[in-house]
């Protein structure tokens, strides 16, 4: 369902959003192409140590009881550890499916016999018998089988690492993208942060000229909080995505969900819910989303939001000199006058009294227009 436009926020055309699209997809396989494999060998390395040493005595620590609670502490006592031990599954377990198999907390492995007892319950269930034959077989192992389920499970340890890597890589770019053209814009981050968020505007609201980072706005989160010169706060949703299915999840799911919590929770004339976006999109997603409705911008082309930014700054120092508040503006791709009709926003025009000019005062006229309104103006003259 479609929202009432916000005041100032362009929207953009099926065909401009498909050109973004396509040039966001084309950056984002030029650095996918570009990532240094030395990526992956770092996080193989830094898995290895761990993943040897616990396939050389996983009989011992699969057996239990008493003699392997030494193996399990030390295995408790690192990130790597756990990790390789959570891998020894067919497929490798997470920390919470582990931890709601065993009924335990996964730190009780390290407490004593019968919580850890548990966890090694569930993992001789799933313990992958291709990986290690000869524990289904119940046999000794050879060495190039231990040499072989080494390789094969740190493999599969460091691919993850990099496909989690990969997903924070979009995300925390465009993030720190966003955060540095406000840095640049003489913006600057602001010394605290709310202990609930932002609940209130008036009490914890970011200063004039300041922004907030990861701080809730009501009961939702929003990545980057920007105080703009004319009052609104712009609540940016920062998302990276790497294929379509999940940039409906990213897009249209998360960020449309929160953008109609702060409308909802605050209106439309005090936030201005926003995406920045990063990676592989959906252009039918992308329609769909600013519709809700909310600003949407590239991180190819952050100098959209520049524009917005120091839009509701030159609209405040009109509204400080008493000047038309928006005067009409054709911004939009191509020549004719035509297209200042087919902004999404309505354009609010204020008639100023002509005592400014010396002249006998008139009334004060406010009006919105778009182009489903101007009949309207012919009846009320």
């Amino acid at each position: 369902m479609r929202g009432q436009p916000l005041h100032g926020v362009r929207l953009w055309s099926a065909d401009e959003v498909a050109a973004d699209v396509g040039a966001a997809r084309a950056e984002f396989r030029a650095r996918r192409l570009g990532e240094p494999l030395q990526r992956y060998l770092d996080a193989f390395d830094a898995a290895e140590p761990a993943v040897a040493k616990l396939i050389a005595e996983v009989e011992a620590v699969l057996a239990g009881g008493v003699a392997a609670q030494a193996g399990l502490r030390e295995l408790w006592g690192s990130d790597s550890g756990r990790a390789a031990f959570r891998y020894l599954g067919a497929p490798p377990i997470s920390d919470d499916d582990l931890k709601t198999l065993a009924e335990v907390p996964l730190s009780a492995a390290a407490t004593g016999v019968d919580q850890s007892e548990k966890l090694l319950a569930v993992m001789r269930v799933i313990v992958d018998p291709r990986r290690f034959p000869w524990l289904a077989a119940r046999r000794p192992s050879g060495l190039a089988e231990r040499q072989a389920a080494t390789v094969a499970t740190t493999a599969l340890l460091a691919s993850q690492r990099v496909q989690t890597l990969r997903r924070g890589d979009e995300k925390s770019s465009v993030e720190g993208a966003v955060k540095g053209l406000l840095i640049g814009m003489g913006w600057t981050l602001a010394a605290t942060r709310p202990a609930r968020g932002v609940q209130k505007l008036v009490t914890d609201a970011p200063l004039p000229r300041t922004f907030l980072t990861q701080t809730n706005l009501g009961a939702d989160n929003a990545d980057v909080i920007v105080r703009l010169d004319d009052g609104r706060l712009l609540a940016i949703e920062c998302k990276g995505s790497n294929s379509e299915i999940n940039s409906r999840k990213r897009l249209n799911k998360e960020a449309v969900q929160n953008a109609r919590a702060w409308l909802a929770g605050f209106g439309a004339d005090q936030v201005v819910p926003a995406v920045a976006l990063q990676g592989v999109f959906n252009a039918r997603y992308v329609v769909e989303a600013q519709g809700t409705p909310m600003a949407v911008y590239w991180s190819h082309r952050l100098a959209d939001l520049r524009d917005f930014i120091e839009a509701a700054h030159s609209r405040q120092r009109r509204r400080d000199s008493g000047l038309a508040v928006d005067p009409p503006r054709q911004h939009h791709r191509g020549r004719r006058l035509q297209h200042a009709f087919d902004r999404p926003d309505l354009v609010q025009q204020l008639v100023q009294p002509r005592r400014r000019f010396r002249t006998q005062q008139c009334q004060v006229v406010e009006f919105a227009a778009d182009r489903t309104q101007l009949p309207q103006f012919g009846e009320r003259r």
